[in-house]
């Protein structure tokens, strides 16, 4: 099929990019910088760009459009809540999804469109089901009016409404991670609010079996089977990162930290899975410690770990004569702040994939100084080793056109 994505280049995005060129469908993408979308992108599409915030867009291309999937959407949790922010949340999902329904051809077969749990609002222990009503928060109108305007696409639309997705790199439990780490993550108020959460294997395997699954219609719960509470989710990360809980965080501090946004942060929803294993999905990780354990291992060996993507469009043969000079990073010079890493380790992965080769960058080390040299400077560290690999993709990108084309 001609599949169109939107938010192609977030985490759900670039998992469900790659599962879907290995199925052999013709993918089309929207950002708003072509450029750096072809950079970062590990799958091979044609890029549109244009910003559907702004308006809808023209191109030709979109009228051979027969599946989308809309991911696109600011970031909720990474910054107080203003009005301003609460405007580009909305205006990012809501008005978007408008430009993009009246970009799609009559034609189209299926809109799978991202929504959240947070649809239902604060629920206390009640178990939800996509057949429960929405919420009166500002998340709760927030995807009321974000499925509403994915419901006017031509063809079958389906609403994935996702808990907290938990992934090795990015999303929600990036930012959890130092605290907790660092053996002062606590539970957050009192702790006894439910959590829905997902392993990223399986919310793209979700979005998979809504684009695939004819039976698929209206909302689906993207959460796995057994939610918990804050108090268990907590000390589950903590177990699996080898650390302990710290200090429960009172809402008087949340408040101070996040403004409107704390409300949210504590809101309960129980999501349940029953209509996604009806429709015939079978979780990889349908239990919270598990998955957990999976996606903190490298913490668990007193690692730090980086992983970069980036698909060219030329075979591994034509491609390695590249890395015998200066990209070939088996030894990097240590990042700017001067601190010698320990066991430092660069594997690159030369894949052959969709006609083209998947470069996969494999990074670890550790930190000097142990725990000490990782608390003060863990994070400006890895901020300098992304930028190395964000200098490295844009010149790898440019360089194999220049010389292989």
């Amino acid at each position: 099929m001609r599949i169109l994505i939107t938010g192609a280049t977030g985490l759900i995005g670039r998992e469900l990019g790659k599962n879907l060129a290995e199925k052999g469908h013709d993918l089309f993408v929207v950002s708003r910088n072509g450029k750096k979308a072809k950079e970062i992108l590990p799958f091979p599409c044609e890029v549109i760009e244009g910003d559907l915030s702004q308006g809808p867009l023209s191109d030709s291309r979109l009228g051979k459009i027969e599946a989308a999937i809309n991911l696109m959407g600011e970031p909720i949790a990474d910054s107080r809540w203003t009005e301003e922010k609460k405007r580009k949340i909305y205006d990012s999902r809501v008005i978007a999804t408008r430009n993009l329904v009246q970009c799609l051809p009559k034609s189209l077969k299926v809109l799978v469109s991202a929504s959240a749990i947070g649809f239902y609002g604060d629920s206390g222990a009640e178990v939800l089901t996509e057949d429960g009503v929405a919420g009166q928060d500002f998340l709760a109108k927030l995807c009321k009016d974000w499925e509403a305007a994915a419901a006017r696409a031509p063809g079958r639309s389906v609403f994935v409404r996702t808990g907290m997705i938990l992934a090795r790199q990015g999303g929600a439990l990036d930012q959890m991670l130092f605290p907790f780490r660092s053996g002062i993550g606590g539970v957050l108020g009192t702790g006894e609010q439910w959590m829905s959460w997902i392993h990223i294997k399986d919310i793209v395997g979700l979005y998979l079996l809504a684009l695939e699954n004819p039976q698929a219609h209206g909302p689906m719960n993207g959460v796995a089977p057994f939610p918990v509470t804050n108090r268990d989710f907590s000390e589950a990360l903590a177990q699996a990162v080898g650390s302990h809980l710290g200090p429960p965080v009172p809402m008087f501090a949340l408040n101070l930290l996040f403004g409107d946004l704390a409300s949210s942060l504590v809101a309960s929803n129980r999501g349940c899975a029953d209509k996604s294993r009806e429709w015939g999905y079978k979780f990889h990780y349908p239990e919270l410690q598990e998955a957990l354990n999976d996606v903190c291992a490298p913490f668990q060996r007193g690692e730090e770990f980086f992983v970069a993507e980036q698909f060219i469009p030329v075979t591994p043969e034509k491609l390695l004569p590249l890395f015998k000079g200066a990209h070939h990073l088996e030894k990097v010079m240590p990042p700017t702040l001067g601190f010698k890493l320990k066991k430092w380790t660069h594997t690159p992965e030369f894949r052959p994939f969709c006609g083209g080769t998947l470069l996969v960058d494999r990074v670890r080390y550790k930190m000097p100084m142990g725990y000490l040299g990782w608390l003060v400077a863990s994070r400006f560290v890895r901020k300098d080793v992304e930028n190395i690999f964000s200098f490295r993709r844009k010149n790898i990108a440019a360089e194999s056109f220049r010389r292989l084309f």
